[in-house]
């Protein structure tokens, strides 16, 4: 079951390439949409990426959004988003929302997709929602 939609912004990116590979910072910001809760990255979004001389590397992004839930309220989200490189990734959500409480415990897959040079991730449940 799909649960959110984020639009990303690059806002900046820092980078070290040395011998064995490069690590790479890519800060961000952006928007968010699904049917469970709509809103916008805070600042501070920031996916740190190792990448091997080998082409092989990992992701981890970490960012927080705030908005609105699907109860109406004032919500926010922490997201942790870790994945090899070219692989589905394993999102890890908190938030201080009651109705978003089910994100916590559900297992997530996270998916991205670079469309017309736009970044979009796409996270799923593999759970039924509630």
């Amino acid at each position: 079951m799909h649960i959110l939609d984020l639009a990303i912004e690059v806002t900046g990116v820092q980078e070290v390439r040395s011998t064995r590979g490069t690590a790479r910072m890519i800060l961000f910001g952006g928007t968010c949409s699904g049917e469970y809760f709509q809103g916008v990255i805070e600042p501070g979004g920031v996916d740190t990426q190792f990448l091997n001389s080998d082409g092989s590397g990992t992701l981890s992004a970490r960012y927080t959004l705030s908005g609105t839930a699907c109860d109406g309220t004032s919500a926010r989200l922490f997201i942790e988003n870790n994945a090899r490189m070219g692989e589905e990734t394993h999102p890890r959500i908190f938030t201080d929302s009651p109705c978003l409480a089910f994100l916590e415990t559900a297992k997530l897959v996270g998916h991205i997709h670079s469309e017309n040079g736009h970044l979009r991730i796409t996270i799923d449940t593999l759970d039924d929602a509630p």
